[in-house]
């Protein structure tokens, strides 16, 4: 009587810390862990005990685990092929370790570009080979590149092929994040641009698929995804067509500067009095005041800070590339608007 009554004590002892007291959990070690359906437990003489499932740390892709972990919505997690692969407190659900019951997620192989290595970009959680003769990686800012790269609508493009200045788009057009851009103030823009804070923006045209990434892009006559559409590849500008070039394996829309007219000084014939200098391949006619560069021409009246005379915007700029303004506004014409 005695002894059935120590047992009793003890269980209700044991159910008072939480422990779930049965009876029968089976002899040697093999029996002192297992899970079902709603939990996993280790067993005693006396009883089972639930088992906490290991934390999962948070991560943004794949590239934030450790080996054998796979980045999912609940943090980084294992992969598995057995229960017995998992810790204890998680069962093989497939492929990947999770308490019983409890679905780990989708996976997610990136969110940003960080979590992809040179030469990929973070597309719809999947890491896309860009660059090269893959196409332009996708961007959202400059930080966003690698190799010196700069983000111009959307796509990592080369510095040579942007702009700084609206002097260095010649043909009256207009310098805007970086594109070399038709003005639409008196204008009317051509077909395939849309009018936006005064200059002509490539769009998307009718027919075109608009896309996030070339996993969406399934015509074969099509198949990358540059600043939202998807273009043709290519392997050089003769197979783009008119008023577009070919861009790390991408036909786009030509926003580029014109070539250069110049690659040194002794090229762009100055005088002692009107010295000229070759700038990013423009010869650009240097100052010491503003009154010197009036004698010049006064469409150029300023003596900006780089030693050379410029317009009022050029010379006052509140930027000079893509990213520079906030709140919205877009450097255009080195003023953000």
């Amino acid at each position: 009587m005695t002894s059935r009554f120590s047992s009793a004590l003890v269980i209700g002892v044991l159910g008072t810390l939480g422990v779930v007291a049965w009876s029968g959990c089976g002899p040697g070690d093999e029996s002192r862990y297992y899970c079902d359906a709603t939990n996993c437990f280790t067993c005693d003489a006396y009883g089972c005990s639930p088992v906490d499932a290991p934390a999962h740390p948070t991560c943004t892709g794949n590239a934030s685990c450790k080996p054998g972990q796979v980045c999912t919505a609940t943090g980084c997690t294992s992969r598995c092929e057995t229960d017995a692969s998992c810790p204890k407190g998680e069962t093989c659900q497939a492929g990947l370790c999770s308490p019983p019951g409890t679905d780990p997620g989708p996976t997610k192989e990136c969110t940003t570009k960080a979590d992809c290595a040179d030469g990929a970009t973070c597309n719809a959680g999947k890491c896309e080979t860009c660059g090269g003769t893959a196409g332009p990686c996708s961007c959202e800012k400059s930080t966003d590149c690698s190799g010196g790269l700069t983000c111009v609508a959307g796509a990592c493009t080369a510095p040579e092929n942007t702009c700084k200045y609206s002097s260095d788009c010649g043909d009256a057009k207009v310098c805007a994040e970086g594109q070399c851009l038709a003005s639409c103030e008196t204008t009317a823009c051509a077909d395939g641009f849309t009018c936006e804070k005064g200059v002509c923006k490539p769009s998307i045209g009718p027919g075109t698929p608009a896309c996030t990434g070339d996993a969406q892009c399934t015509d074969p006559s099509a198949p990358k995804c540059v600043s939202g559409s998807c273009v043709k590849s290519c392997t050089g500008d003769a197979e783009c067509g008119d008023r577009k070039y070919c861009n790390q394996g991408a036909c786009v829309i030509d926003t580029r500067p014109p070539p250069p007219k110049c690659t040194a000084d002794d090229q762009c014939g100055g005088t002692a009095a009107m010295p000229k200098k070759c700038l990013a391949g423009f010869c650009k006619y240097t100052c010491t005041s503003d009154q010197h560069c009036r004698t010049i021409d006064n469409r150029i009246g300023y003596c900006a800070k780089d030693g050379v005379c410029r317009t009022s915007s050029e010379a006052n700029a509140d930027c000079t590339g893509p990213g520079q303004c906030t709140g919205g506004k877009a450097c255009i014409d080195n003023q953000c608007r």
